[in-house]
């Protein structure tokens, strides 16, 4: 089984077209997991992203996810959430430290006082 940490390493230089999903998406697919995000994946344009998730993107991990992972208050390392992140929300892996987001030029971590977990996923 593939660590958090191996495949963050894996995912710094991936240059491929992301949304606010893509990356924790991407971990739960390398797990095993069905790809929660596949309806939405392909939307990667900022302004199509905050239409399409209009109604927060809460709503759409919890329709994507459903009953396939376990909801947890007590974060471990590999952990994924829907943060608030300064303005927005933003889907992130936890490392066990910080939580990693995929921004514009690559990862982005955020340490926990810099955001507020919304709601938060086992893989």
């Amino acid at each position: 089984m593939i660590s958090v940490g191996d495949f963050l390493r894996g995912q710094a230089s991936n240059g491929s077209a992301w949304n606010c999903s893509t990356l924790p998406a991407d971990w739960c697919m390398a797990l095993g997991h069905p790809d929660f995000a596949a309806a939405w994946r392909e939307v990667t344009d900022p302004t199509d992203c905050a239409a399409f998730a209009a109604n927060g993107l809460l709503d759409l991990w919890d329709v994507g996810i459903g009953d396939a992972l376990p909801v947890v208050n007590d974060l471990e390392a590999g952990d994924i959430a829907v943060l608030k992140i300064h303005w927005a929300d933003a889907g992130a892996i936890y490392t066990g430290e910080r939580w990693a987001l995929r921004r514009p030029r690559g990862l982005f971590v955020a340490a926990p006082e810099m955001v507020a977990v919304v709601k938060a996923w086992r893989p």
